[in-house]
């Protein structure tokens, strides 16, 4: 048997978290370690992997992307690389964590498996919580034991099975509400795309349009089939999103804000949170813990 690998303190390195993009820890012994890296898990604080929180006993409150989650016992969180997420420090719940890598569902999925799950991590659709996850103690009991033993270099691909699994059966849930086998979801999967990566040079959704071939109309009308949002309403809420994480994890002045998410103008951006938000980015960052 090999002893229980627990979160290493440096949570945003990949490089000390895991030994192969993977791993397990019991989330009361997360809290009792000593980190010095500085991250304070009841603060709002950003991941670069995946994440799944399964609690056993108690209930508590996560906050992911500035949504509360009330959680019971046999519920299941997934948290997306790129969230920001805060821990509930009533420390009155139980319960496992697993973290896993994008490169590690790429190296260890099959294509179509890794598809499936993809959707499952898209933060702007799928839901977080997932009530009574009944074959949650069956995982677990299997999990840590491949852990524990020594599988040579087949180790990463039997537990990655293992997790594709319960993920796939998680996913079935969200298949129900969602209808993930939409035909045009590859294209407002697109659409998705283009807002991440070009929502600094503009948020008109016309232009989004115009680089997908599609008429405005036509944008709108995918992009409420899967949100109930115009295409306006989705990169505005996008921007808006970006914003929140950066007042909450960085000490960055407004100002930096306002540039780092597309705007030229303080005052813009200003006006543009408000709106939306219904404080200012000063108010926002003064109300979080």
């Amino acid at each position: 048997m090999v002893k229980d690998q627990f979160f290493s303190p440096q949570l945003h390195s990949f490089n000390e978290i895991m030994e192969f993009g993977f791993q397990l820890f019991k989330i009361e012994d997360f809290f009792s370690s000593n980190p010095s890296s500085g991250i304070d898990p009841f603060k709002p604080h950003r991941i670069d992997f995946f994440t799944l929180l399964l609690l056993t006993e108690g209930k508590m409150s996560h906050e992911v992307d500035f949504i509360e989650y009330k959680m019971s016992e046999d519920d299941c969180l997934f948290i997306s690389k790129e969230q920001i997420h805060k821990f509930d420090n009533s420390l009155s719940y139980k319960g496992y964590g697993i973290i896993f890598t994008e490169e590690f569902m790429l190296h260890h999925l099959s294509v179509s498996a890794f598809s499936k799950i993809n959707f499952l991590y898209n933060c702007q659709l799928s839901p977080s919580l997932f009530k009574d996850c009944g074959d949650r103690d069956i995982f677990l009991t299997a999990i840590k034991r491949e852990l524990s033993l020594n599988l040579g270099k087949i180790k990463a691909d039997v537990v990655a099975s293992m997790l594709t699994v319960f993920l796939l059966k998680a996913q079935s849930r969200a298949n129900q509400v969602l209808k993930t086998d939409h035909g045009d979801y590859g294209l407002f999967m697109q659409f998705q795309k283009l807002v991440t990566t070009k929502y600094k040079q503009t948020r008109k959704a016309r232009e989004y349009a115009i680089l997908l071939d599609m008429t405005y109309k036509q944008l709108n009308l995918l992009c409420k089939s899967f949100t109930n949002k115009t295409a306006k309403e989705y990169t505005d809420n996008y921007v808006v999103l970006q914003a929140k994480r950066l007042l909450a994890t960085s000490k960055f002045p407004v100002r930096q804000i306002a540039f780092e998410c597309g705007f030229s103008e303080e005052t813009n951006f200003l006006k543009f949170f408000k709106k939306i938000v219904g404080f200012t980015p000063a108010q926002f960052r003064e109300m979080r813990p």
